[in-house]
């Protein structure tokens, strides 16, 4: 292009625009002709007219803006060179530098950082490896407090997200819980007793925790030390050494006690669903039994333990994780042994799974006047029977299953004779239930009808239902050891804070049959800020949505009184998040 043809016929729009204006203001052309030479409409020329104006009036140039001339280094704060240098002499990198100037709201690159050095005279830091340049990063460890004995004096605190088992002490001692650890004769320490010992880890029971070693979150945090009476919860390593102490003897003194809190107040019913459930371990040199484990379909090393479950009430009664393939059949001998001696009476009806003891066994609970029901083993010779059982004496029966939804089955009842069982079963043959093969369901029970025996199996499934909530939110699918009586330990916490969770669901509106990831995150997952003030305690949990509800339970509205720690508690919702 010719530099008169640069003037001449402007190319850039920028350019253009200028032309335009200057077309209109210094050669006098009219708005219509200074448009049609550089190509605008009317409209958009008055629009870059009065942007023009607008722009003078400013005391701006929209054309050519005024070039800043000065010095091009930049000058940094004397605090934050300083800052700099003291860094530095802690031999921190430009880049650790960096990071702590910017944690303090100092944004400073690393070229301006390595020119203040120079300045300063400092040489650049010799060659260091990896873990040199963490150690040297690494801020100063903070140290726990050592865990001791609730001294009650006046104070304030907050806990941003772990007021939740705050929630359930005064039901603790409405029910007599720390009566009843008392009596079970755990060890204690010559700085904890055992009472304060069992609730640390009741507490991280109920707030979900998945492993001791996971500490971070709790090991500082005084409303979980309230709960367990003590100034913080102990370390994981005092916790986990702790559980090593602990006796079948104590749990099952233990479990006992908590059979005759946890019952229906009104009728028991008697009615027990009782499965294993086998934990699996993940250790490498594990020296546990191979059990079948159905969530994997194979067998495992794991510790097999038996879980036994109230239909009527949702309690989880009784828990063993100490059974063998020696003493797999007489679990459930053990658990009607245990159950008259701690109620006085034996169990009504025993319901569990077809290998879960032997015919033999099944004579004994007979003959000791027990009603069970259960599931016969299924081979080739009953399969084909059952095509030779004429239509008239099948009955139909109407279930309800899921979601409410009606199912059709057709039962076949006639009484039959097992090996090694005294006398005759009733067998019922169930089809139509969804499954490829018959079902066949044997009982000792002649009077009740198909129809309820039936419904009752059915809800044994519940037992099922309770473990995969206990490996969800109490993580008894991951044990972190393979020491039996650990397990144990820890199981028989799992059972007291599942039976406090089903306690609170049954006051929640609404919220009865929820499960207990649910419950917590709607109710408990939440901060507060805890007062102790003339030996009374007063929580005020933060706003939530489900909060209201939460208040609907008759101990969040009253003031109890907590006799193992002397003091009073109260709770109270507050107006903010």
């Amino acid at each position: 292009m010719k530099p008169k043809n640069f003037f001449l016929k402007p190319a850039s729009p920028s350019q253009r625009r200028y032309e335009a204006l200057r077309l209109f203001y210094a050669e006098g052309i009219s708005s219509q002709e200074a448009a049609r030479k550089m190509d605008f409409s009317p409209a958009y020329f008055k629009k870059l007219r009065v942007e023009f104006a607008r722009a003078l009036k400013d005391g701006s140039n929209p054309f050519f803006p005024e070039k800043k001339t000065g010095p091009k280094k930049r000058f940094t704060d004397v605090a934050v060179i300083e800052k700099i240098i003291a860094l530095r002499k802690q031999n921190h990198s430009i880049g650790d530098i960096k990071a702590v100037l910017a944690a303090g709201g100092v944004s400073l690159s690393l070229d301006a950082i390595d020119k203040i050095l120079k300045a300063e005279g400092f040489a650049p830091l010799p060659k260091r490896t990896r873990l040199e340049r963490m150690a040297a990063a690494l801020p100063a460890k903070i140290a726990a407090p050592q865990s001791a004995a609730l001294e009650i004096v006046d104070e304030r605190f907050t806990t941003e997200r772990n007021a939740g088992p705050l929630v359930f002490l005064p039901l603790i001692e409405s029910l007599g819980i720390v009566p009843a650890i008392r009596a079970a004769g755990f060890p204690k320490t010559s700085q904890l007793d055992d009472v304060s010992s069992v609730l640390s880890l009741l507490a991280l029971k109920l707030l979900g925790n998945e492993r001791l070693s996971h500490d971070t979150s709790w090991n500082m945090d005084r409303a979980l030390g309230l709960f367990a009476g003590l100034n913080v919860l102990p370390k994981s390593s005092t916790l986990s050494s702790y559980s090593y102490r602990v006796s079948r003897a104590s749990n099952r003194k233990l479990l006992a006690a908590l059979s005759r809190i946890f019952k229906d107040t009104e009728a028991e019913a008697g009615d027990f669903n009782l499965d294993f459930k086998a934990i699996p371990h993940w250790g490498d040199a594990s020296v546990l039994e191979k059990n079948w484990c159905g969530a994997r379909s194979k067998a495992m090393k794991s510790i097999l333990s038996m879980i036994v479950q109230d239909p009527a009430t949702g309690y989880v009664s009784y828990t063993d994780a100490q059974v063998r393939h020696r003493n797999q059949n007489d679990a459930v001998i053990e658990f009607v042994d245990f159950w008259k001696d701690g109620r006085g009476a034996a169990p009504k009806m025993l319901i569990f799974d077809s290998r879960f003891t032997s015919y033999a066994h099944l004579s004994r609970l007979n003959g000791d006047g027990i009603k069970f029901l259960t599931i016969r083993r299924r081979g080739k010779q009953l399969v084909g029977q059952v095509a030779a059982i004429p239509d008239e004496q099948w009955l139909k029966v109407k279930v309800e299953g899921e979601k409410r939804r009606q199912q059709a089955l057709r039962v076949h009842d006639s009484p039959c004779k097992l090996r090694h069982y005294e006398g005759e079963v009733r067998q019922l043959i169930l089809t139509g239930n969804g499954r490829q093969q018959p079902t066949f369901m044997i009982t000792n029970d002649f009077d009740m009808p198909a129809r309820d025996l039936v419904k009752k199996y059915a809800r044994r499934w519940l037992v099922e239902q309770e473990i995969a909530e206990q490996i969800a939110f109490f993580h008894l699918n991951q044990p972190s050891s393979s020491i039996v009586v650990k397990v144990d330990f820890d199981l028989t916490l799992s059972l007291l804070a599942h039976n406090l969770y089903r306690v609170l669901t049954g006051k929640l509106p609404g919220f009865e049959r929820s499960n207990v990831q649910t419950v917590y995150r709607n109710f408990l997952e939440n901060g507060a800020a805890v007062r102790i003030e003339n030996n009374s305690i007063e929580v005020q949990l933060r706003k939530k949505t489900h909060l209201p509800l939460l208040f609907e339970a008759p101990w969040m509205n009253q003031e109890t009184r907590l006799s193992w720690l002397g003091v009073t508690i109260k709770f109270s919702p507050a107006t903010t998040s």
